[in-house]
Formats: C-alpha cells, sequence, structure tokens
C-alpha cells in the first residue's frame, strides 16, 4: 500500500505564498519522507481532515462582514483562497479552472471588501458558493479517481467531502435545488461510509451514486455561475 502525500509550498514572493501539492512516498519507508526546503509536508489523511476548513472560514468571513470588520473578513477569505490554490495544483485540467477562478475571484473580493466597495453580503455569499462549488467538484473527480484504483477508502473520504461542499454551495440556491441536492448529498454520506468501512456495498450501487453526484454538480453549478466578470 502506499502513503499518498502532499507537498504544499510556503515559498513567499513579495508577500505572496505559493502552494504546490505533489504526491508520493511509499507506506513501508521505516522515517517519513522529508519536504524539500521551503515546503511543509502533509500526508493525504491529514488532508481529508481539513477538508471542513474552507467552510469555516467562509463562516467567520461572513460574520465579520456583517460585523463591519473588513480586515478580518478579507484574511477569511484569502485562507479560503489558499485552500483552492492547493487543490488546484493536483487537479485534473477541467476542474484547475474553476479553482484558480474562484481563487482569483476570492482574493480580488477580500481587496475590495478592504477597499469598502462591497456593500451586500449577498456578493460574498455568491462567490463563496462558487467557491465550495469547485471543491466539490474536484473531491468529486478525486473520489472517482480512486475508486478506478480500487482505493475505497481515500474514495469514500473524497465523496464525503464533495457531498458536503455540494451541500453547502446549494444553500443559497432556491427551496427545490436545496432540497434536492441536500438528498443527494445525504444518499451520497451513506455510499461513502461504505467505502471507507470497506462492506456493504455493490458495484453497481457505487456506480449509480458518483453519476447522481456528478449530475447534482452540474445542476448547482449552473444555478452559481457567475453573472459578471470579476476585476
Amino acid at each position: 500500500m502506499q502513503i499518498r502525500s502532499i507537498i504544499i509550498a510556503l515559498a513567499c514572493l513579495s508577500q505572496t505564498t505559493s502552494l504546490s501539492v505533489a504526491q508520493g512516498q511509499d507506506k513501508e519507508t521505516k522515517s517519513a519522507p522529508e519536504a524539500p526546503v521551503g515546503f511543509v509536508l502533509v500526508e493525504e489523511d491529514q488532508w481529508h481532515v481539513m477538508a471542513d476548513e474552507p467552510d469555516r472560514h467562509i463562516s467567520r468571513a461572513r460574520e465579520a462582514f456583517l460585523m463591519a470588520d473588513a480586515k478580518t473578513a478579507a484574511a477569511e477569505l484569502r485562507k479560503v483562497a489558499v485552500h483552492l490554490r492547493i487543490a488546484s495544483a493536483h487537479a485534473s485540467e477541467r476542474v484547475k479552472r474553476g479553482l484558480v477562478h474562484s481563487e482569483h475571484e476570492l482574493t480580488t473580493l477580500a481587496r475590495h471588501i478592504e477597499s469598502g466597495t462591497v456593500k451586500s453580503v449577498e456578493d460574498v455569499d455568491a462567490a463563496t458558493a462558487r467557491a465550495l462549488h469547485a471543491l466539490a467538484d474536484y473531491q468529486y473527480v478525486r473520489a472517482a479517481d480512486a475508486w478506478r484504483k480500487k482505493e475505497t477508502r481515500v474514495s469514500g473520504q473524497y465523496l464525503r467531502a464533495a457531498a458536503d461542499n455540494l451541500e453547502r454551495a446549494s444553500a443559497r440556491t432556491d427551496a427545490r435545488v436545496r432540497a434536492a441536492t441536500a438528498e443527494v448529498a445525504r444518499n451520497s454520506r451513506v455510499l461513502s461510509s461504505k467505502l471507507i468501512e470497506g462492506t456493504g456495498y455493490v458495484i453497481d450501487e457505487i456506480g449509480a451514486g458518483f453519476e447522481t453526484v456528478g449530475h447534482e454538480i452540474e445542476r448547482v453549478g449552473a444555478r452559481v455561475a457567475p453573472t459578471k466578470t470579476v476585476k
């Protein structure tokens, strides 16, 4: 078996943090792999532990914005942007585009909040919904890839994270979409638990589950898509 590791680049240029993610290393290696100078090594299991971090920062950013604390709101949004940047470093080209776009949107939004030009919390909600959707899409693709490789536990972990972020992304959509997404998310969590435990599932059930999640990601994505270009 193998341990997949995520290498997070912490090298800074002109106060801008550059992060990247890579995988590797054999689980049977007796000593922990060493990261290059300027990097921090994080095992993929630990990366899963941080799956809820973007939503926590989004909640703090929203609360700070409503309290007219522009500095804190901007700082929390930039933390979400960093998470997106890390994910984009080991995403497929299609998924990477969504992650990078949301990273840019959040950093731009943070700057506008600091300058006082953002007046409505709806602007925050719209941008963060797209960020959560981009993460759900990324996690869904990672789950499907792991399933094809017969890495059932990893697949289940990513599928659960995808379900959680998809449901969060749909929170500001209409009631019918929210209800449908909530049902898909619930069913996906059941499947993810079976995958993580490695028992109680059948091949056709998993395939159908992935297909349903994929369709719902497309549906929510259409509802949260931006109506104007971020400059």
